[in-house]
């Protein structure tokens, strides 16, 4: 069950946590890919000549920062889709820490609502592999 509710005594603070580690790391990326420095390699890529499901994500990062939606979406849909997934949570954190707001929290989950949660992430990381390989990114 999903609920607005205050933050009890003694709570992890997931909003302030998880928008300070997702902006240190967009300046890291920014600044590093502004001064050039090498893109990591994919060892998977490297040990069997094929694409891994993140293939394309440093590039992806690359348009998005350029305002090239289209060709970040091209590279890896997923990545694509968890960028912007992210910069919408930063602005519900930023929200919620700005204003002192209820947070959004997941209460329950059920076991039939964990294992429809782990089929749609597993199906979506086998898609976005099979667009990886077929794309030739």
């Amino acid at each position: 069950m999903v609920k607005w509710r205050r933050l009890r005594p003694g709570e992890l603070d997931h909003e302030l946590l998880w928008l300070g580690v997702s902006l240190a790391a967009a300046v890291i990326a920014f600044v590093w890919l502004q001064l050039g420095l090498p893109r990591p390699a994919c060892v998977i890529h490297e040990a069997t000549g094929l694409p891994c499901p993140g293939c394309g994500t440093t590039r992806c990062v690359q348009h998005l920062f350029a305002g090239s939606f289209d060709q970040a979406w091209r590279l890896n849909p997923l990545a694509f889709l968890s960028l912007i997934g992210l910069g919408l949570f930063d602005l519900y954190a930023a929200t919620v820490l700005t204003f002192k707001l209820p947070r959004l929290r997941i209460e329950e989950v059920s076991e039939s609502g964990a294992r429809v949660f782990r089929v749609v992430v597993f199906t979506a990381l086998g898609l976005n592999w099979l667009w990886v390989l077929a794309s030739g990114v």
